[in-house]
């Protein structure tokens, strides 16, 4: 898991090199902070268990808690960007299980 998460640093970090200075010049704090681009969708299945380090999800998004649930949801819900961008994904709120802001400041959104 530790290679897993250091190719997907790795990665996230290379790339951001190459486009953070225009990034960071085009945005401010009325731009939406979900692009499409900037939303990744992991859908948790059965197989979401198996030690195959290209379906591994992390333990606290494969079974979280209420609580988590009940968080993520809100978040969406305030954020009319990501919930639109979800919708046009044909994402349903309530399959929302959790969500997580990825290295890139994208997110990282876990469904059922």
């Amino acid at each position: 898991m530790n290679k897993a998460v250091a190719l997907a640093l790795a990665t996230a970090l290379s790339t951001a090199s190459l486009g953070g200075i225009a990034f960071a010049q085009t945005t401010s704090s009325t731009t939406p902070m979900a692009a499409d681009d900037m939303i990744t969708i992991v859908e948790i299945t059965e197989d979401s268990d198996s030690n195959d380090a290209t379906t591994q999800i992390p333990e606290e998004f494969r079974n979280p808690s209420s609580d988590v649930t009940t968080k993520a949801q809100a978040e969406i819900q305030a954020d009319p960007a990501l919930m639109t961008a979800l919708e046009d994904k044909s994402v349903e709120l309530e399959n929302v299980v959790a969500i997580d802001t990825a290295a890139n400041g994208g997110k990282i959104v876990y469904v059922k």
